[in-house]
């Protein structure tokens, strides 16, 4: 009678079946926003060096710090894909307990990680529904939110001149004449003959040292 009044309690083996699947979901939707990403970069890559050849300065520099924000976008990605995985592990080794004793046991080192991503921008909706689904299945604590978001949103404005700087160097740097003579890189160079986009590379070598000035 009580049980089709409350309903009956999750078994703790489906319950942590059912975490892993959304961790999955999770880990493929960073998957399409990375590649989403990698794909803007190409675009911005080509826009700089097309700005450079026509010497814009003030062009570059904005489009190259965007390639670092982006990077480091992209490297907070890879570390939430990580933690994800962590956790997917440490609730594979919690199912098998759970399914052994009746009960899921608190994990400390899931708490930790989970506490963690709840501050993730990407998976945060995600990750504070199943937070609160563990802590009434007894399987983490009450967790403190550490706020980590302004921390990252502080690090994407303080972008030094080094940063744009070596990353203009890698973009323009050595890459200059396989980026002019490659078919589809910049179209004003297609037409050119080898030689000719070789004078241009020299010329526009010239300018990328004035960028970095």
């Amino acid at each position: 009678m009580l049980a089709k009044l409350f309903g009956k309690a999750p078994d703790p083996y489906e319950q942590a079946r059912q975490w892993k699947l959304k961790l999955k979901q999770e880990d493929r939707a960073l998957d399409r926003q990375l590649r989403q990403i990698t794909l803007e970069e190409g675009k911005i890559t080509k826009s700089v060096k097309e700005a450079a050849k026509k010497n814009e300065q003030q062009v570059v520099r904005v489009l190259a710090k965007s390639l670092v924000q982006s990077r480091k976008a992209k490297s907070r990605i890879y570390t939430t894909k990580a933690q994800i995985n962590s956790v997917s592990l440490q609730l594979q080794q919690a199912q098998a307990q759970a399914k052994m004793v009746g009960a899921l046991q608190k994990n400390a080192e899931i708490m930790g990680i989970m506490n963690s991503l709840c501050n993730v921008q990407e998976v945060r909706e995600t990750m504070m529904v199943m937070s609160k689904e563990m802590m009434k299945a007894g399987l983490i604590e009450e967790m403190v939110s550490d706020a980590m978001e302004s921390i990252e949103d502080e690090d994407l404005e303080e972008e030094t001149d080094a940063e744009v700087a070596k990353l203009i160097d890698e973009v323009l740097g050595s890459k200059l004449i396989d980026a002019q003579v490659g078919a589809g890189k910049l179209p004003q160079a297609e037409a050119q003959a080898v030689e000719d986009a070789a004078d241009e590379d020299d010329e526009l070598e010239a300018r990328f040292k004035q960028l970095r000035q």
